[in-house]
Parts: structure tokens; sequence; C-alpha cells
């Protein structure tokens, strides 16, 4: 008894052709309602469906306005850029790009699907944040994959400018905001100290938050969304990333004016308490944010006391770039209201 042929599938030329192609399966797992709405899918293909691209699942980005088809074309040249540049074992970490889909005439991007669930999963389980070894282990996996990536991606060394063009992006922005003066203050502050110095620029992701890094079996299997990313950027906007975006949600799960939960001294109370708790206040999680900062600007060959100056230009990069205007308010009021230095064990 001869075996029947296998079904031959045309390589898909729109979103529309894929999705619903025979013996295709696909789920959603994200979706938002921002400027730049996209929905994600990850698929999985009939097989030969792309010829000589993966053989397992697939990620597929669908842009819903330009806004957002102009970000995945960005997010796809990073793609491009990942796979050329020289990774070694982080090559399996990053999405490779397959191919370019049409969705009702704006650009749809397929790159692989990486395995590992969101950091931000085993975050918002009940007491996580609570215990020391776990938050622990987050930063050490986040700051780990980063050291590498760093290395493997390092090129010219220059002058650090961060400060001065975040204070640019942010008058273009905020103008008129009534507390755009205090920000400009704290960034021109921080520029002092990091404009004398001088660091390899580098790729950066641009977004890198733990919602962002996929972690399994105890160790990082990939960072996703490339959106946000610069082919030779300054290192220090992905290592201050991390760390303010996994403090704003300390008090996620905790009533408005209540302590939250093993966090002496952090109360949720507004917008970014946790924030200027891990930056200024008193207890183990500060301590680890300011060791992470510090290691990883020690890492980059720069004084491990310019943490805090780069925190501050972390902070004015989110009230510039963030895709929400509350969210980006929200940040450069937070800039706003910090003192110009650091004043360690504050409760």
């Amino acid at each position: 008894m001869t075996e029947a042929p296998r079904a031959i599938h045309p390589r898909p030329r729109s979103v529309h052709e894929l999705l619903f192609a025979p013996d295709t399966r696909g789920v959603l797992i994200a979706a938002s309602r921002d400027p730049d709405a996209k929905m994600t899918f990850i698929v999985t293909p009939a097989p030969g469906t792309f010829p000589g691209g993966p053989a397992g699942p697939i990620a597929v980005k669908i842009p819903a306005t330009s806004l957002a088809a102009a970000a995945i074309r960005h997010e796809t040249e990073m793609l491009i850029d990942l796979r050329d540049a020289d990774l070694g074992g982080l090559g399996e970490t990053v999405p490779r790009y397959v191919e370019t889909l049409d969705s009702d005439g704006l650009p749809a991007l397929v790159s692989t699907a990486l395995r590992g669930k969101p950091m931000s999963v085993a975050y918002h389980h009940w007491l996580h944040t609570a215990r020391a070894r776990l938050v622990a282990v987050d930063f050490a996996l986040a700051g780990g994959w980063l050291r590498r990536f760093q290395t493997a991606t390092s090129g010219e060394r220059t002058r650090i400018r961060w400060a001065e063009e975040v204070a640019d992006q942010l008058r273009e922005r905020w103008a008129g905001h009534p507390q755009l003066d205090s920000a400009l203050i704290r960034l021109t502050s921080a520029d002092h100290q990091l404009g004398d110095q001088r660091v390899c620029r580098t790729m950066v992701h641009g977004d890198y938050w733990f919602g962002n890094l996929l972690v399994d079996d105890g160790v990082i299997t990939g960072v996703v969304d490339w959106e946000g990313g610069e082919r030779s950027g300054w290192p220090l906007r992905d290592l201050v990333r991390f760390a303010v975006s996994y403090c704003l949600y300390l008090d996620r799960h905790t009533r408005p004016g209540h302590r939250v939960l093993r966090h002496r001294g952090l109360r949720r109370t507004g917008f970014g308490a946790g924030i200027r708790y891990g930056l200024l206040g008193r207890g183990w999680l500060p301590d680890l944010v300011r060791s992470y900062l510090r290691d990883g600007l020690t890492a980059l060959g720069l004084p491990a006391d310019l943490w805090y100056s780069a925190a501050l230009v972390g902070l004015g990069e989110v009230a510039a770039l963030a895709n929400d205007d509350g969210f980006g308010s929200d940040h450069l009021e937070l800039l706003a209201s910090l003192p110009l230095w650091p004043t360690e064990g504050k409760e």
C-alpha cells in the first residue's frame, strides 16, 4: 500500500492566507489598544509552508495602525541586524526573522517563536516579589544576559550624550508641562556626571523589562519585542530600564495606602512609589537594585557611583518615549520629584 502524497501548501503572501490555511493552528497571545496597537499570534503552520524556514511554531505580529506598522518595520530591521551580528550562543535567545506578510496593506512580521514564559508571569505570582531569593534570581538572569549581549555587540567608545538626548526629547514632547523644568534640572545634573565619561556603544533592546524576557528552567530562553531597538546605542538604556520597570509594579497587588508585604517603608501611595523605594529606600530590595546598577556600570567600564544619574536619565527616557501619554506624564512628574542626589537608606 503506497503512502498518500503530502499536501503542498502555497507560500502565503498575506496574514489571512497564513492564519486560515488548512492544517494551520494559531492562538492570540497579545493585543493592545495603544496608538501603535498590534496583535501577536503564535502559529503552528502546516508543514512546508515556509520552505527552508523554521519547522516549529512562529510568531506573527500584526499592526492595527500606521504607527504600529512603522514600529513593525523597525523591529524587522532590528531582527535582520541581530541575525547578522555575531551573538554566539545568545543568537538562540533572539527571534529569527522569517517573512513579511501583507495585512490589509500594512506589513506583518513573521519570526521564530521562542520557548519559555515571560518573567512577568512569575513576577505576579503571590509573594514572588516579597522573596529576596526569587527577586535576586530575576536580577541575576537579566543582568547576566545583558552583559553577554553588550559584550558581543560592543562597538565604538564615545562620550556619553544620553542625558542630553533625552532632555531634547522631553522638550519636544512635553513643552508647556508644569513639571518639565524640574525634570530638566535633574537631567542636567545627571549629564554633569555622565557627560565626562566614555562608553562603548552597543546594540540596544530599548524596552528591556521583565515582560519581554522569556524564562524556562531557570535560564533566559528569549528576549522579544525589539521595536525600540538600536543598532548602536547607549547600553545604559537597557540596564536602567529593567531596574525601574521591576520596581514600578511592586505595589500592584496592594490596596492603596497599605504597606507592601515584606518591603518595609513601601506603601502604595500614588504612581512610582516602588521606583522611589527601589532607588532611595532601605531594605534588601533597594540594596539589590543599587547593586545591580553598580555592577552593570562596572561591567561597562564606568564608575559604579554613577548609578543614580543613570537611573534619572532612564526615567526621563520613559517619559519621552512612552506610547501612552498618561504613563509618560507620570514618569515625568516622578523624575521631577526625585532629589538631585541619592539619599540612600531613606524610608
